[in-house]
């Protein structure tokens, strides 16, 4: 589901790649739950175990990915963006508890057995409810939710699985890219804006997202276009709108590309969802 500020991912039961939600990044915040399963985030160049009653809160920008270990899983996210909302309360959690990071991009909380079950409803009312229009009640479970973090979690460990270089000009244009792809995902129609916005050739920004991300950028843009599809088809939307919204542009196209990733044709995911 995607509101102003607001956008949300719901999957269950696929395979064992991190293709169920890839490494990448965006200029929201976000906070993400296992609730079915087990696995790992990786947060900037720190991999945490995520399972049960572990939420993982990710900073804007920070390249981030999920690796879910076997099935069944289900995960739930949700990005946002804290000053779309106009409540200058939800800054406070989100101040204090990035302070408490020390400038990590983000961390791993266990949250205490009595609330874990309100903030599971949480997750899921952001997700899966459709009040479309009343984005201030989304924003007001995403405050219940930063308050329990706060004040009732406590942060795990991590393991450091690489050496960050912040000044990276290759990280730096890969969150660059990424970030243009999600605010343009339903214009872009082929790879002609990486040389216009960002004047680098087509082959250098492939490599990097190969190397990062284990998929060329056009990949990307059809990974992030079918997960945006899935989500609208959750929301009630037919096929083709659903299809046309994410920008593909052929239909045929969206309908291979759908039933390949997620190995049900877009009308189930639609019912499935009622």
């Amino acid at each position: 589901m995607e509101l102003i500020g607001l956008y949300t991912v719901h999957k269950h039961d696929k395979g064992t790649d991190n293709s169920a939600y890839p490494v990448h990044s965006h200029s929201s915040y976000e906070i993400l739950m296992m609730i079915k399963g087990e696995g790992s985030v990786m947060i900037g160049d720190t991999e945490y175990a995520l399972d049960r009653r572990r939420a993982a809160l990710i900073f804007d920008g920070e390249t981030h990915g999920l690796i879910p270990n076997g099935k069944p899983f289900e995960f739930l996210a949700v990005q946002f963006i804290p000053r779309v909302s106009e409540d200058a309360a939800l800054d406070i959690p989100l101040q204090t508890l990035r302070t408490s990071c020390g400038g990590a991009g983000g961390a791993v909380y266990e949250i205490g057995e009595q609330v874990y079950p309100a903030v599971v409803s949480c997750m899921r009312r952001i997700c899966d409810e459709r009040a479309d229009t009343d984005t201030g009640m989304y924003f007001t479970y995403v405050k219940a939710i930063l308050y329990e973090l706060l004040h009732n979690s406590s942060s795990v460990a991590g393991v450091t699985v690489r050496k960050k270089n912040a000044a990276d000009a290759k990280t730096i244009l890969l969150n660059a890219v990424t970030d243009y792809i999600g605010s343009n995902l339903d214009t872009i129609s082929d790879l002609s804006f990486i040389e216009s916005v960002f004047h680098y050739s087509n082959s250098h920004v492939n490599k990097i997202f190969r190397s990062h991300l284990g998929v060329s950028v056009w990949e990307y843009v059809t990974l992030k276009r079918l997960d945006l599809a899935y989500n609208l088809l959750s929301d009630g939307y037919d096929a083709k709108t659903a299809a046309l919204n994410s920008g593909f542009g052929d239909y045929s196209v969206f309908y291979k590309s759908f039933v390949r990733h997620f190995g049900k044709s877009p009308s189930k995911i639609k019912h499935e969802r009622k």
